[in-house]
């Protein structure tokens, strides 16, 4: 049973833990910003929520790069375009931190 309605809001992680929560979802975070991020995402609601269905989301999205054709019924991208959009997404997310 919800005793609240979710909002954007309520979803979202403190503005000044969303760096480290991403780095530690990706597998990037270094081992004291890793400690950190998990020790403040056990005492808070938004940060550990984040931080569980980002690393889920990262899971199935990995998931998805050895999956066939077949099995999600359209093409399978090359390794080389694979590559491409990895890169690029890399550089959103770069972006995206220096604008903070």
């Amino acid at each position: 049973m919800k005793l609240h309605k979710e909002t954007a809001e309520s979803l979202e992680p403190c503005k000044h833990m969303e760096g480290m929560l991403n780095r530690t979802a990706e597998g990037s975070a270094p081992p004291l910003m890793k400690w950190y991020a998990l020790w403040h995402a056990k005492g808070c609601s938004r940060c550990g929520t984040f931080l569980a269905r980002m690393t889920a989301l990262i899971a199935q999205l990995k998931g998805l790069h050895g999956v066939g054709a077949d099995s999600i019924g359209g093409e399978r991208l090359g390794d080389d375009r694979w590559t491409s959009l990895e890169s690029k997404w890399s550089e959103v997310e770069e972006s995206t931190q220096t604008r903070k």
